[in-house]
């Protein structure tokens, strides 16, 4: 990850992971002070949709949408699986908030112009967005990173967007779980600060 981002990102996604254990939206609690049935910050996760996939009100128009991300347990619609499962669009989300440019939710990937894709963990850093082995694609922040990245036992903490309970988490995995990464690559930041430092 671009250094000018890296702790940003992090910070971010931590304040959305609080409170823990199933951070600022989740299904494990409804709404305060809302009709009941809605899901504990359901609008967070609605401008999670708009931010990261700039979804409009067309979107929530749509037949089951709004009820997606508003209703407890529910999912927005996508033919042929139970649901959109929103782990990246939150990634995408904490990058955009953190300042990083140009950056959207391609349905499915993360999008932009120094945005790349890495097959494999090897050289994985804080903020980037790792995307897990697994019959489900999921993809969260790599917080902090315990031990040398060139060992596939290293310890990774991770902050997940769709996790238990549709909740904001903090995980620990071990590289070896990862199967490709996302990071930000601006190769003109990169030539001048290896000729004039940070």
């Amino acid at each position: 990850m671009d250094s000018r981002f890296a702790p940003a990102v992090i910070q971010v996604a931590r304040a959305e992971a609080t409170p823990q254990p199933y951070g600022k939206v989740n299904d494990k609690f409804f709404e305060p002070g809302a009709e009941k049935g809605l899901r504990f910050g359901w609008k967070r996760l609605k401008e999670y949709f708009e931010v990261a996939g700039k979804w409009t009100d067309a979107h929530w128009r749509m037949p089951g949408y709004l009820d997606g991300v508003k209703r407890n347990n529910k999912r927005v619609p996508q033919p042929g699986t139970s649901g959109v499962n929103w782990c990246g669009i939150f990634a995408t989300w904490v990058w955009i908030k953190a300042g990083v440019p140009g950056v959207s939710w391609g349905f499915p990937g993360v999008k932009g112009p120094n945005v790349k894709k890495v097959a494999g963990y090897k050289g994985i850093g804080l903020g980037d967005i790792a995307v897990l082995n697994g019959a489900l694609v999921h993809h969260c922040i790599v917080s902090d990173i315990k031990g040398d990245t060139g060992k596939g036992t290293t310890q990774i903490e991770t902050i997940n967007g769709n996790s238990l309970y549709q909740g904001i988490t903090i995980k620990s995995i071990i590289l070896q779980e990862i199967n490709c990464y996302y990071t930000i690559e601006d190769k003109f930041f990169d030539m001048l600060k290896a000729q004039y430092g940070q």
